[in-house]
């Protein structure tokens, strides 16, 4: 898309797309952890009637939400110079939507179907959208917005279908619908400010570029370069879904040996394969950038050897984010999210004027490198654990 798009086009709609995502995040995106962790509670309590009462109240509030953010995005699209803002707007409800049921279906036990409909399924259909309009000769930033819709609609079909086959059951169907109100409400903000946070801070790079630096080439070369090196942090996302449940559950019983064994072995592995992929980026930087998106995206190297860099170093530092979120100190990882976000919007504020997309990287880095010095700091102080996984000693677990 990007090779078709050409760098202009495609940062628009890299623009566009951060927007929505980020106008996303109030509406559902956010609440990510705490769906899958209220979920798995009222599972292991068989409570069959939360479950129905979670989905009821975050139905609620994404249509609540979603008309206030959809009528003041609109407004603002109406406004704007090329008015490409308002076909990204169907993209903020439905991404709300599969969230929720992917959360829902992790929750519940099924880590790896909750996955697929997501990482397979919606890729694969955007994939094929993309080069059908290409192949017609129909692909602009409009039509790929669109494109990026019916991808969202295929997956949440297919989470849909999978959540009523896992609950097709007559104990299901009869139980009542119960609501935990107090019980969310008490504990909802603190997780959807942990998300959001760190949603903002991954995409917030690409707004204030594309607000400060009028080159939409520059915001074209930071949205690939974080698309490729977060696939180096791919080893994090893949330790953080198995770590989770297994983390808390051995927290709640006293196991914290157990839970330090887990998390010092994934880390080394995560640490060892995103170091290999990090250095092919650093070493070799615009045969990637030429091989997958064309010569005219080459003038971004810099910063995509800079996003391989932070990405290396988060997955040596490991799930400390997560660790500290399901073991109750939610609000010491927020404040860590929160200062590594400023930090990281401060510096890019000052860079990207003058360097651009690399500005924008470096802003990225250092948030990243303080996000995880301040998590890793509170493991050791507050959860009793070592400063780095990554160094830590095997605990023998009999």
């Amino acid at each position: 898309m990007a090779r078709s798009l050409g760098p202009d086009d495609f940062g628009r709609y890299a623009l566009i797309f951060s927007i929505a995502s980020l106008g996303a995040l109030p509406v559902g995106t956010a609440l990510n952890q705490f769906v899958m962790r209220e979920a798995a509670r009222a599972r292991a309590l068989n409570s069959l009637g939360v479950i129905k009462g979670l989905i009821v109240r975050a139905h609620a509030w994404i249509l609540a939400t979603g008309l206030l953010v959809l009528i003041a995005l609109w407004l603002a699209g109406q406004t704007a110079e090329n008015g490409l803002l308002k076909w990204g707007l169907p993209i903020i409800p439905l991404m709300a939507l599969v969230a929720l049921r992917t959360e829902l279906i992790r929750g519940l036990g099924s880590t790896i179907a909750s996955q697929w409909p997501d990482l397979i399924l919606r890729p694969l259909a955007f994939v094929i959208v993309i080069f059908t309009l290409a192949t017609a000769d129909a692909l602009t930033p409009e039509t790929a917005l669109l494109g990026y819709v019916v991808a969202l609609l295929i997956a949440l079909v297919a989470l849909v279908v999978l959540y009523n086959s896992m609950m097709d059951n007559e104990e299901y169907r009869l139980s009542v619908t119960q609501f935990d109100d107090k019980r969310w409400l008490r504990s909802m903000p603190w997780f959807m400010a942990i998300s959001g946070v760190g949603a903002v801070s991954t995409l917030s790079g690409v707004v204030i570029l594309g607000s400060l630096n009028s080159d939409s080439g520059e915001v074209a070369a930071f949205q690939l370069g974080l698309s490729f090196a977060a696939l180096i942090g791919l080893p994090l996302v893949v330790i953080n879904l198995v770590a989770g449940p297994l983390v808390s559950g051995w927290w709640e019983v006293g196991d914290k040996a157990s839970c330090e064994e887990l998390l010092i072995k994934l880390t080394r592995a995560g640490a060892i394969f995103a170091t290999a992929g990090g250095v092919l980026v650093i070493v070799f930087p615009k045969l990637i950038l030429s091989t997958f998106y064309g010569d005219d995206y080459t003038f971004g190297f810099r910063s995509l050897q800079i996003l391989a860099v932070s990405q290396v170093i988060n997955v040596a530092f490991g799930p400390v984010g997560l660790v500290l979120t399901v073991c109750g100190f939610e609000r010491i990882a927020f404040k860590g999210q929160l200062f590594g976000l400023l930090v990281s919007v401060g510096v890019s504020f000052v860079l990207v004027s003058q360097w651009g997309a690399t500005g924008a990287a470096i802003g990225t880095l250092v948030g990243l490198l303080v996000w995880n010095l301040w998590m890793a700091a509170n493991i050791r102080q507050e959860w009793g654990g070592p400063f780095l996984f990554l160094l830590g000693k095997r605990v023998n677990v009999e």
